[in-house]
């Protein structure tokens, strides 16, 4: 028994499971502590065997390198869907703001973003004759921090068929702040009447 010397193993396992441990939580090298927890397990359970079977001394270090080893095991997953669950956050976070900004979100835009109510479009006529005309939009920031908004609104005859369009813009609307326009105030006179029993929608909004 004197002669009996420390598992090489054991010792192997045990460094190899610090390293891991160290590694364990960094992104990316972590892959490498994976392996190298992977190994050190092996090790450290070779040592462990053979301390057993007393064909070396060292129990201790053996029992140490697999708790390491396991311990990093767990951090390197652990670590790794914290990571993976973080990127995919953002991921959806860029494509959201994309989508808000390119008016693919809009729906979602007036639903929590901004309230946007359209008034009666009018036409009448000036002391000289010209048409004057105006449809009331009313836009509404309902975020906690200054948005700027267009919203691109559409005049569309009975059969659902688009006749002009135009947009508003709504430039730094602070939190809760409502802003009033006037649009298609510039009518040719070729599209007037179909512009009078016109349906006035929304076809996009867009954020800044």
């Amino acid at each position: 028994m004197k002669d009996q010397k420390v598992s090489a193993a054991a010792i192997i396992g045990l460094v190899l499971g610090i390293i891991g441990l160290l590694l364990s939580a960094m992104p990316i090298i972590n892959n490498f502590a994976f392996v190298l927890a992977v190994i050190g397990l092996i090790f450290g359970v070779t040592g462990a065997v053979k301390a057993k079977k007393g064909r070396s001394t060292g129990m201790g270090i053996a029992i140490t390198a697999i708790i390491l080893s396991l311990l990093s095991l767990v951090i390197v997953l652990a670590s790794q869907q914290m990571y993976s669950n973080a990127i995919d956050e953002a991921a959806k976070t860029v494509e959201t703001e994309s989508g808000k900004m390119t008016g693919e979100k809009t729906e979602d835009l007036l639903k929590t973003d901004v309230d946007v109510t359209i008034g009666e479009f009018t036409a009448t006529k000036d002391e000289y004759g010209l048409d004057v005309t105006k449809l009331p939009v009313t836009v509404t920031n309902k975020n906690t921090e200054k948005k700027t908004y267009t919203i691109q609104i559409e005049a569309v005859d009975a059969n659902g068929v688009r006749i002009l369009d135009e947009s508003v813009y709504a430039n730094g609307l602070g939190a809760g702040q409502t802003q009033n326009f006037e649009a298609f105030k510039y009518i040719e006179s070729s599209k007037l009447e179909a512009v009078k029993s016109a349906e006035f929608k929304i076809v996009k909004v867009s954020q800044l």
